[in-house]
């Protein structure tokens, strides 16, 4: 599936060639990654290397790092930059998502971009030292090195659409990853499908269990990079192949959608392809503790924009089943999509990264593209019907299109930037926000590059307009 294995030097030369192409872009700075304990003791054994691994989902879940990109940041960020999201009172970090007067020296963009390269050099060091440690057994390692390669797929999928053209940081050597410079977003997204088709290859049907995790879906398995890699490809227009990966992952019988739209978001929901555990606190996910109010007198921080309220049709599920209302001289919707904010027995939440609704609507946008509208309409029916609406029928591929576009819409609200994501992958951003928010800046489309960065390395350039 997409670059097959034995054309994967050709890639490589295809990456180099552009490397010295953009030669004369500017750098990034990244600091040392942090050593714990030596790597001789980390993978002397199966067991040691796959507390390494774990330790890269512990340091994403951790209460240190909330609001980073993995733990609730796109949800929030994105939403807001989109028009999903707003805030019911004043919060200058916050509005500038929203009101588009982001600047380099935002702190939410430091746990977007330099969070997300801190990442991606806990995978390289994974990359690094599986290969050569051989006390590991090839399972293991095998098993490991894959997850490895899909954290880092995933770190590069949401830093390319937030950032555009970026350095690519494929190793833990910091004098050179200091001198690195930024890559056209076409070099990203190679990396990105290298990794991926790596990680699928790599890791196993089932999922990778750890003690009390037996049963769960928090380790990633083959499903999980083919779900990851079916959006990419959608992303970069490539229909057939997006369709290809999205149908590997609906015809296995482990997947189905949940008919109860409250179980969807459930630790237990067999619509979950992929999910992260909470580790910090009583907390069970980010998004919660972000949109649900602390109690029933509480006003919510983030309600539902007007334009997101009246996109719902009469009836839909997804408005009475995914949000909370809060009244007092007006009925504010809240996000309420997680239920549960803190609990001291166990977690019934975890954080949702793939589920199973995104895939039939990727398919069903690429056939609509491939000019399958008999298939695409049926795979959206699949969600429309799930929600309580009536199916469509027989339409042109361009009609359909804007079908998608909209279930998407509702189906993914205040869920991981998706409809921000969608608005600029489609063009429609500037069209659709431009007449919702009078602020609306076309450099808005990528955001800064923090601030720190810069100073740490005057050659890295910023990001136009900033």
């Amino acid at each position: 599936m997409g670059i097959p294995i034995n054309n994967r030097p050709k890639m490589w030369m295809i990456l180099i060639a552009m490397m010295s192409l953009a030669a004369c872009r500017k750098l990034i700075s990244v600091s040392p990654p942090r050593d714990q304990i030596s790597a001789n003791e980390a993978y002397s054994s199966d067991k040691n290397a796959e507390q390494v691994v774990l330790g890269l989902y512990n340091d994403i879940m951790s209460g240190n790092n909330q609001k980073n990109m993995l733990n609730g940041g796109m949800s929030l960020f994105a939403g807001l930059s989109a028009d999903d999201l707003t805030r019911t009172s004043p919060n200058s970090v916050e509005d500038a998502f929203s009101g588009y007067t982001l600047t380099s020296q935002n702190p939410s963009c430091n746990g977007l971009y330099t969070i997300g390269y801190h990442f991606i050099l806990e995978c390289n060091d994974v990359m690094e030292k599986l290969p050569v440690a051989a006390a590991l057994s090839d399972s293991a390692r095998n098993e490991l090195l894959g997850e490895a390669f899909f954290v880092r797929g995933l770190v590069y999928f949401y830093l390319v659409n937030l950032f555009g053209d970026l350095p690519l940081v494929t190793s833990t050597n910091y004098e050179v990853n200091n001198l690195k410079p930024r890559l056209p977003a076409e070099i990203i997204y190679l990396q990105i499908i290298f990794d991926l088709q790596h990680a699928e290859q790599l890791l196993p049907d089932m999922y990778i269990t750890h003690g009390t995790t037996d049963g769960e879906r928090v380790r990633p398995n083959k499903a999980t990079a083919r779900a990851l890699l079916a959006r990419v490809y959608l992303y970069q227009q490539q229909w057939e192949l997006a369709a290809q990966e999205a149908s590997a992952v609906i015809s296995d019988p482990a997947y189905h959608l949940e008919t109860d739209l409250d179980k969807v978001f459930q630790s237990s929901s067999n619509e979950a392809i992929w999910e992260l555990q909470p580790v910090y606190g009583n907390t069970c996910t980010v998004e919660a503790s972000l949109f649900i109010p602390s109690g029933a007198a509480v006003r919510p921080t983030y309600v539902l924009t007007s334009w997101l309220q009246n996109s719902f049709e009469p009836g839909d599920r997804r408005l009475s089943n995914w949000t909370g209302v809060y009244s007092d001289t007006t009925s504010l919707l809240y996000p309420s999509k997680y239920k549960a904010v803190n609990t001291s027995s166990s977690r019934v939440e975890y954080n949702t990264v793939f589920r199973l609704a995104e895939q039939y609507l990727i398919r069903a946008e690429a056939r609509a593209h491939m000019g399958d509208t008999t298939g695409a309409a049926a795979d959206v029916n699949m969600i429309r019907q799930r929600a309580g609406l009536s199916g469509i029928g027989p339409t042109d591929g361009a009609h359909l299109l804007t079908i998608i576009g909209h279930e998407r819409q509702v189906e993914f609200f205040a869920e991981w930037g998706q409809r921000w994501l969608d608005l600029k992958r489609t063009g429609q951003a500037g069209t659709i926000l431009r007449s919702e928010k009078p602020g609306w800046d076309p450099r808005a489309e990528l955001y800064p590059i923090p601030y720190a960065d810069l100073l740490h390395d005057p050659n890295l350039m910023q990001n136009a307009g900033y």
